[in-house]
């Protein structure tokens, strides 16, 4: 009887560790949420691409978003999302009101791969970004 004891004992110990080495609850991650070993880092903010040339070396992405906050951070997903090599010229813009002007958010230019790099004259991963100084209306 206290071998049995002991032996049930040892066996929930060995589950509770191996439960407890597994931070998840067996759930997807949230929306938006992106996750880097075993902590979760800040929603990435959302964005819509609106405009996206699909030809050429030097190709026009136009990006839209609902707010000014983590605009660097929508720069870099975009970023991310591109995998042709060209010369990116990435604009974005507030979604809500404005003239073209007053909604420009941000620019950025990112070249990607050799072919970018030769039609910029720059090296490949040459990424630049830069906040416009438009705003979103309430």
């Amino acid at each position: 009887m206290r071998a049995a004891i002991g032996t049930i004992f040892l066996a929930a110990t060995v589950v509770l560790a191996l439960v407890g080495c597994n931070d998840s609850d067996g759930s997807s991650p949230e929306p938006g949420t992106t996750t880097r070993g075993d902590s979760k880092q800040a929603p990435e903010p959302a964005y819509r691409i609106i405009e996206q040339d699909t030809s050429g070396l030097q190709r026009t992405v136009l990006v839209q978003v609902d707010t000014t906050e983590g605009l660097e951070l929508v720069y870099k997903a975009v970023k991310a999302e591109l995998t042709e090599e060209a010369v990116y010229l990435v604009g974005i813009e507030c979604s809500t009101g404005g003239d073209s002007y007053d909604r420009r958010l941000a620019n950025g230019r990112y070249i990607l791969g050799a072919a970018g790099a030769a039609e910029a004259g720059l090296p490949a991963g040459t990424s630049e970004y830069q906040a416009a100084g438009g705003t979103c209306p309430a």
